[in-house]
């Protein structure tokens, strides 16, 4: 929004962006609640080792088939990183793409990094509805 003209904008301009700001803010609120129940899942040895992840990419399970223990420590340590590591990406391209439905554009996974966004977004707003109060 940083890029709006005060001088340019007119009115029905001005009703356009707060009615497109009011339908992503709807759309985010829905979005953040799925949010919380996304997951990933992940594997390493061929399907040896899997891992569930939250959204947030906190270890939720970690599943070793018997088999696995026919490798060594070093060898079963490699399959449980990787699968942590698959499921924390699978997490985050699904945290991406609710975002990215939502609001065209993906969000930073930082939840402190995207209320600065939405902070920014929002003094742009106040900015260019002062400078058209002053015209």
């Amino acid at each position: 929004m940083s890029d709006l003209n005060p001088e340019n904008l007119r009115l029905e301009d001005l009703d356009a962006v707060v009615r497109q700001s009011e339908e992503t803010l709807r759309r985010l609120s829905g979005v953040f609640g799925e949010l919380e129940s996304v997951t990933g899942e992940g594997s390493g040895a061929d399907g040896l080792a899997r891992a569930l992840v939250d959204g947030a990419g906190q270890i939720k399970e970690i599943t070793l088939e018997p088999r696995i223990m026919r490798l060594d420590s070093q060898a079963v340590a490699e399959a449980v990183t990787e699968a942590v590591r698959a499921a924390q990406q699978a997490a985050r391209r699904a945290n991406e793409e609710l975002l990215r439905a939502a609001t065209g554009d993906p969000l930073p996974l930082d939840m402190d990094e995207a209320r600065r966004r939405f902070e920014d977004i929002g003094q742009d707003l106040v900015r260019t509805l002062d400078d058209l109060a002053r015209d």
